[in-house]
């Protein structure tokens, strides 16, 4: 059986500079930021599902603007997006969402991943964070070490502050919580 992978995108209540200037003072670097626009497609009644469930239900088309850290050949243009839009609406896919965020990443240099700073429309500034040295736990005992490892940089959770799910939240169009948002 797989393990559960645990990410966490904690609710945060002051600017995103002042958390850039923490996660820099604590030794972390800026290492990629971008403007991301966000579209989701489906076929499927999403009512009911958990935030990763409405993830697999739908087909994301991504356009990254704005983009430092990265190849920006791998931009996908505007006219790209609009035929594999008219391409998933002829085959009867819905737009369920359309979404944008700033997203910036910070890491120490020997990290394979990153702390993740998103400000997005209709939801808020989120961190999001997963650790693969954590995969082997439980996923009570994944959420409480992410928070901790968290809060060693500067953040202030408590184990049990729930974190928001983007997708749910733009669905119900109220705030959605829970411990996983890959869940």
């Amino acid at each position: 059986m797989a393990k559960l992978v645990v990410e966490v995108g904690m609710e945060l209540d002051k600017h995103l500079i002042y958390y850039h200037d923490m996660l820099v003072s604590h030794g972390l670097s800026l290492s990629f930021a971008c403007i991301t626009h966000d579209i989701y497609y489906t076929k499927e009644n999403l009512d009911g599902l958990s935030e990763n469930q409405i993830k697999n239900a739908c087909i994301r088309l991504r356009k990254l603007d704005g983009v430092i850290g990265v190849n920006k050949d791998k931009k996908v243009e505007d006219e790209e997006i609009k035929e594999k839009e008219k391409e998933l609406i002829s085959q009867g896919y819905r737009k369920v969402f359309d979404t944008k965020k700033l997203d910036f990443q910070y890491k120490k240099s020997d990290w394979y991943n990153y702390i993740q700073l998103q400000d997005i429309k209709d939801v808020g500034l989120l961190v999001y964070w997963e650790n693969k040295k954590y995969y082997h736990l439980p996923l009570d005992q994944q959420h409480k070490a992410l928070l901790e490892e968290l809060n060693s940089y500067g953040f202030n959770f408590k184990e049990s502050d729930l974190g928001v799910d983007k997708l749910r939240t733009l669905y119900y169009g109220k705030k959605m919580y829970s411990k996983n948002q890959n869940g």
